[in-house]
């Protein structure tokens, strides 16, 4: 399985969309983006590398080969304009091989970030679904459950960058919550190597799947181990800056997409976060490392 050196780890990045032309201009398609997260995250002083291998699977429908899935470390997934629920079949495709390299490829990780948290919901149990029109947009506070803590290893709250108005609703069978805000509820999720997920890698599945699962009850636990993560997600974008959304609320506010109040109270918290431009987005990204193993 993945990479083979042993100091020196091998990502799949699945590509899901290209930023705006403006963000582009200044900061590169997502391949650099999340390059540069992942390179800012890794401390120099532990003497790893790594590679990251981008597939387009919007225009072009790009997945690695059968043969080459194992090789990986893991699976990241990028954010999206597009809705997750939405009739595409670029997005029918990505749903299916998600549950395809859960059930069929379970050594892999995978890393679902925003649309791609989405996306693992609905491969395996779960739904995504327009948040009756509100938005998270910029830097915002996400309380941490008792897992929540363990895993980001921070007690309290997490501070990342995000862009959406859908939103996972609950957390699907086989998953534990990672974190949550007023707004939406599941603000990312984990779970481990070996557990009972419900796949439903087609619309027919999603029709008879099952009714949300009781992740938050008692029985889960108050930390795991991270190296026994199989799959994290996180509604927010650890990858994006303030340039980056300080670009992508001003073209959205002159669109009319969304209200000039709201770009203000975004610049206003942009500016509370001073010298931190992701916010927690490189912690995230150290996570994910020691996830790995580094």
């Amino acid at each position: 399985m993945a990479s083979t050196s042993s100091k020196c780890k091998s990502i799949a990045l699945l590509v899901c969309d290209t930023p705006m032309p403006e963000v582009v201009a200044e900061h590169g398609e997502y391949p650099k983006i999340f390059h540069e997260l992942m390179c800012k995250s890794l401390p120099d002083e532990l003497g790893w590398d790594f590679k990251m291998d981008a597939y387009d699977v919007v225009h072009h429908m790009n997945y690695p080969s059968e043969d080459k899935i194992d090789r990986y470390d893991a699976f990241m997934y990028t954010g999206s304009a597009a809705s997750a629920y939405a009739d595409l079949d670029w997005i029918h495709r990505l749903i299916e091989f998600t549950a395809h390299l859960v059930k069929d490829h379970p050594k892999v990780r995978i890393f679902g970030i925003c649309f791609g948290h989405q996306i693992v919901s609905l491969a395996l149990g779960g739904t995504c679904v327009k948040n009756d029109g509100k938005w998270e947009i910029g830097p915002t506070n996400i309380r941490l459950t008792d897992i929540g803590k363990s895993v980001f290893e921070i007690d309290g709250k997490l501070t990342i960058q995000e862009m959406h108005q859908d939103h996972v609703p609950f957390v699907p069978q086989g998953f534990h919550l990672l974190a949550s805000t007023d707004v939406s509820m599941n603000q990312g999720m984990v779970s481990t190597f070996g557990s009972d997920y419900h796949y439903t890698p087609t619309v027919e599945s999603r029709y008879t799947s099952s009714l949300p699962s009781s992740s938050l009850d008692s029985s889960s636990p108050k930390s795991i181990s991270l190296s026994d993560i199989h799959i994290i997600t996180v509604q927010g974008h650890p990858e994006f800056t303030r340039p980056i959304i300080s670009t992508m609320t001003a073209k959205r506010a002159k669109q009319g997409i969304i209200t000039d109040a709201l770009k203000e109270d975004v610049d206003r918290r942009q500016d509370a976060l001073g010298s931190k431009l992701s916010g927690d987005g490189e912690l995230v990204g150290r996570v994910l490392w020691k996830i790995l193993g580094v």
